[in-house]
């Protein structure tokens, strides 16, 4: 399949996801990466959750 210009664009994550803090000084993190690298193991290890995302 491969990369591609569509792929790869901002298109591709801008699904009209819209994040609102609850307060001004609160902090927004956003885990990216490749699939099987152990992003939902360290958001579990932070949070101290067993969340499963898919």
């Amino acid at each position: 399949m491969g990369l591609s210009r569509d792929s790869v664009g901002i298109k591709s994550v801008d699904c009209g996801l819209e994040i609102k803090k609850r307060k001004e000084d609160d902090k927004v993190i956003a885990l990216a990466g490749n699939p099987n690298v152990g992003k939902s193991t360290v958001f579990n290890q932070l949070t101290g959750m067993n969340q499963h995302t898919g």
